[in-house]
């Protein structure tokens, strides 16, 4: 049975939830067109009828902006009254409102000024594949609103709540039709997951590779992990999940090493270091020249390229005179939900609500109080 509460959160109350994305945070020079007219704002409430022929490049000037022929003050603001036209951005398209805002002596940056069920229209569709099950697409929902709500807030130095990349989650704003992506973000409007009245810090990856990861292993931090993100035994992902295998040559290794760290010197050891119980590496032992040096996994996957060492669930290593092998499985970081295991789990019929349940066991999927 499907069970709703209300949380009472510390969040200002608003006609409708507005975020701020930093889709460009700080260039040199961009570009910028509307799709139909547009309205062109300024901070002393001067307006400028942008037609669709208007083609402009940005930049900053000494006391403002300059948007192809017109000098504008420090910040302005875009807006189609049309919602089936966008303004463009670098070629992209953006719904709501787009915000220009000449950033330090010579940036510009662009933010775009969205509710939260319109921004989650175009971060599904770049988190997960948008012809997925539906129900998977619906735990992804969940997911994505609930991550938005709490990290609200955390550029708020940079003059916006969370970033269009990888530093927050994948915005690309208006894209190709996709049914389904709707579909699941009107289904779950509202909805995020709570955990002891509070809106749960969640997470998502891509596959966990048997195993989700326990969030104090992979951030450790003060106080203890929650029980919904200790990490769960997952025999859907194991299904799909595929062994991979990463390269890299001593000089690679040692070169990331010495960016970050500079110690210098011949790796002469590269051993596994600390495990977790569910099999994620904690940090690897590295001997260079006379020194020992525990260097975290999390670290060295960044350091080396996530994209090649995809995950820390890594089962053994081979070192070799020149290089080190990385023989593992999953990808990501593994904490939370785990976007292959939904997918297998929608196929053979489970409902998004046991998706959530099983990923994050204790959570309580409620509709957000504003």
């Amino acid at each position: 049975m499907r069970f709703l509460v209300l949380l009472l959160l510390a969040i200002p109350a608003r006609a409708e939830r507005l975020i701020d994305i930093g889709v460009v945070p700080g260039a040199g020079k961009l570009t910028m067109a509307c799709e139909w007219k547009c309205v062109l704002t300024d901070t002393r409430g001067r307006e400028h009828i942008i037609t669709p022929r208007y083609n402009a490049e940005v930049v900053a000037t000494d006391d403002g902006l300059r948007i192809g022929a017109i000098l504008t003050g420090p910040e302005v603001r875009l807006k189609s009254p049309d919602p089936a036209f966008a303004v463009q951005i670098n070629k992209k398209r953006y719904p709501g409102v787009v915000i220009l805002r000449r950033n330090g002596q010579n940036g510009v940056t662009a933010i775009v000024e969205l509710g939260i069920e319109d921004y989650l229209l175009g971060v599904l569709p770049n988190e997960m594949e948008p012809n997925w099950p539906l129900e998977a697409l619906k735990a992804q929902a969940v997911v994505a609103r609930t991550f938005a709500y709490t990290q609200m807030g955390k550029y708020k130095k940079d003059g916006f709540d969370l970033t269009g990349d990888t530093r927050s989650q994948m915005y690309g704003g208006l894209g190709k039709e996709a049914p389904l992506v709707a579909e699941a973000v009107k289904d779950t409007k509202g909805e995020v997951l709570g955990y002891k009245g509070q809106i749960l810090n969640v997470f998502y990856h891509s596959c966990c590779g048997g195993h989700t990861a326990d969030m104090g292993m992979v951030w450790p931090g003060p106080g203890s992990t929650p029980r919904p993100l200790k990490g769960v035994r997952d025999k859907y992902c194991v299904r799909v999940a595929q062994p991979w295998t990463a390269y890299f040559n001593n000089s690679d290794i040692l070169a990331a090493v010495e960016r970050h760290t500079l110690t210098g010197g011949k790796l002469r050891a590269f051993t596994i270091g600390k495990k977790d119980i569910h099999g994620y590496v904690r940090d690897f032992v590295l001997k260079i020249g006379d020194e020992k040096k525990r260097v975290s996994a999390n670290d060295l996957r960044q350091w080396l390229g996530p994209s090649e060492i995809r995950s820390a669930h890594i089962s053994r290593i081979r070192k070799s005179d020149h290089g080190v092998e990385f023989i593992g499985k999953g990808s990501g970081h593994g904490v939370g939900l785990c976007q292959w295991g939904a997918k297998v789990q929608a196929e053979v019929g489970r409902k998004y609500e046991k998706i959530l349940s099983f990923y994050f066991p204790g959570s309580t999927l409620s509709v957000i109080d504003e």
